[in-house]
């Protein structure tokens, strides 16, 4: 088992855009971190209270159609799972987000715009190690509609299936990606986000989707053909948008987790639930070594917490 060495980014990079949820424009730069401390988010337009939400399982709120994250003073930051798994995609383990406003931009509905910016300006790497927990025993949690379990494994993957009648034939027989967390996932930043036109009424009712269009949506119509012009970038783009949202809402541990995660109908909700049941066993073996030796490691019996 290898361990990733921390990076941050050489300069700051800019986006602009508008929030899918609130409609508003919004100004965000992504700052480079010349320490151990993770990903950070400042919301720069907030002077009455702390502004700095810090990444663990505990700080997402409201998983619903979206990842919230929030720190104790009730500051909040919305849409955050496309930018974090650009992060991750990009190798990127230390970071200040500087964002005006309570939402990430969703751009083009993927994080094919981070991604880009990202590699355009380059890392720079640290000797520091990225914390790894190690699975050896199976971890499974479960809704109506779902299941996520982590399994032993030497590797970072995951599986990622989709099964919805609503989906139709927009993923009969593409339903279905796996991935290594350290390959090259381009195909997966550049999967947008999707949703139902049917929905779309019943959603803004709801205070949200006042920034969806087709210009950052796939808007899928009620005979399960795409409303979008050009249709889908690829034939698998509905699972691999699911992909690109574990990868993203898997970022609020700040560790790697080595083994096989596999993801049946995988949802905000579901994926949260998920962070929450590895980060109570993170926690349980924070504890040990800071170096354990190769034994520990490869003991079957025991989830190990390396750094």
């Amino acid at each position: 088992m290898l361990l990733r060495r921390r990076a941050t980014l050489r300069r700051p990079v800019e986006f602009v855009g508008v929030g899918v949820h609130g409609g508003k424009r919004v100004t965000m730069r992504v700052c480079p971190l010349h320490s151990d401390n993770g990903i950070m988010f400042n919301r720069v337009d907030v002077a009455d209270r702390e502004r700095i939400i810090r990444l663990s399982p505990e700080c997402v709120t409201n998983p619903i159609l979206r990842t919230c994250i929030t720190n104790e003073a009730g500051v909040s930051i919305a849409v955050v799972e496309h930018l974090l798994a650009a992060l991750r995609i990009c190798k990127i383990t230390d970071a200040i987000v500087e964002i005006e406003g309570d939402e990430v931009p969703i751009m083009d509905g993927s994080a094919v715009e981070f991604t880009n910016k990202f590699l355009n300006v380059g890392l720079r790497y640290r000797n520091s190690m990225v914390p790894a927990l190690v699975i050896a025993d199976e971890i499974t949690v479960s809704s109506k509609s779902g299941r996520i379990s982590v399994r032993p494994s030497k590797e970072r993957k995951i599986s990622v299936e989709l099964s919805c009648e609503r989906l139709g034939s927009l993923v009969d027989g593409r339903n279905c990606y796996s991935f290594k967390l350290d390959d090259d996932l381009n195909n997966i930043a550049e999967s947008r986000t999707f949703g139902w036109l049917d929905d779309y009424c019943e959603i803004r009712k709801r205070g949200m989707a006042r920034g969806a269009s087709e210009d950052n949506t796939i808007v899928i119509l009620s005979d399960g053909t795409v409303k979008n012009a050009g249709g889908l970038r690829h034939e698998k783009e509905i699972v691999m948008h699911k992909c690109l949202d574990l990868i993203g809402d898997l970022c609020v541990l700040e560790c790697d987790i080595i083994g096989d995660i596999t993801a049946i109908n995988p949802s905000h909700a579901l994926n949260n639930s998920f962070v929450m049941e590895i980060g109570k066993a993170f926690r349980s073996y924070s504890k040990m070594a800071a170096r354990p030796s190769r034994q520990f490691l490869d003991r079957a019996s025991l989830r190990g917490f390396a750094r």
